[in-house]
């Protein structure tokens, strides 16, 4: 019985490993309450990551070149967007666990809400 439990673990752990390496531009991961399978430091291939938690984008501002992308991860109880205040971006609705990425092809600096939560604030500065 013990293997058997050792078994399923390492399998859980293989099917969390292909999610990351499998990542598209939208993806859902099943989250456990206070639980996030994408924590800061492990992050995307090529992207950069902001964690959705506690109604907060963590990091709220982050720094990226020209040609790289973004990556925003539901790790919140409740639904969130990442919304461009000027419109150049719009993710759907992101259910606890999704994940949504967006690239940027040119410089400049792009403030960002979730449309259910205004007071939920961001900034992607394109280099």
């Amino acid at each position: 019985m013990r293997r058997l439990g050792l078994a399923l673990a390492a399998l859980a752990a293989l099917t969390v490993g292909a999610v990351v390496g499998c990542f598209s531009e939208r993806t859902t991961a099943p989250v456990a309450e206070g639980e996030c399978r994408f924590p800061v430091g492990e992050g995307i291939p090529g992207s950069t990551i902001v964690v959705i938690q506690d109604f907060t984008f963590q990091p709220a501002e982050v720094r990226v070149r020209a040609g790289e992308r973004v990556t925003w991860v539901n790790c919140d109880t409740d639904s969130h967007t990442s919304t461009a205040d000027a419109g150049a971006w719009n993710s759907p609705l992101m259910a606890p666990g999704d994940a949504f990425t967006q690239g940027y092809d040119t410089p400049g600096d792009f403030s960002y809400h979730c449309e259910p939560h205004p007071f939920m604030t961001g900034r992607v500065v394109v280099e």
